[in-house]
Order: structure tokens, then sequence, then C-alpha cells
């Protein structure tokens, strides 16, 4: 008989690190946390909890359900793809392209 075995918290932190350094982003913007007993968790029912992964340089804060037979890492994934983590726009270029952007009314 086959058994399926439950991911450790560390094996889903190693995956995750694994995938955002494939996409060329820096692991060490990234905080990643697993909780198992939180009470969000709990209250929502949700057997194997809460992992966060927040980026540093962004501030921006994604929660994703992470017990079994959850969708975590695909929903990590779609989050990258529509755009959430990406870096932070600089101030000054910020500046540069609305300076160099005529505004459509001003014709």
């Amino acid at each position: 008989m086959a058994t399926m075995t439950q991911a450790s918290r560390s094996d889903k932190i190693v995956a995750l690190r694994n995938m955002l350094q494939a996409r060329g982003l820096d692991v060490r913007d990234f905080e990643i946390e697993e909780d198992g007993r939180s009470g969000i968790s709990q209250l929502l029912g949700l057997p194997g909890g809460i992992l966060t992964v927040r980026r540093r340089s962004t501030g921006e804060i994604r929660v994703y359900a992470s017990g079994p037979g959850s969708a975590w890492y695909a929903s990590i994934v779609t989050d990258l793809d529509r755009g959430y983590f990406r870096a932070a726009t600089p101030a000054k270029d910020f500046r540069r392209r609305l300076a160099t952007a005529g505004s459509p009314l001003w014709v």
C-alpha cells in the first residue's frame, strides 16, 4: 500500500526559495514563514496552516493556505506571474516617466 507523506515545513520553504531563485529573484529579499497553529488557520479550518510570503523591499505580503491538498505553490507562481512581489519602481524613474509623458488633456 502506497502512503503519501506530507511535505515538512522546511521542504516547502526550500521549494519556494528554489523557485524564487530560478526566477532571478533575490531570496534574501523575501521572508517566508509557515504557521500551523495560528488562530486564523484554526478558525478557517486549515489543517496545514498558513504560509506567509513577504518581500522586504516592497512590503508586499501574501498569505496562502499550505495544508494537504492546497495549491499554495501554484498560487504563489500565479501571483508572481501576475506581477505581485515585483520590484518597486524607484521614485526617480517614476518622476522621469511622469514628466516625459504628456497629458492627453493638454493637446
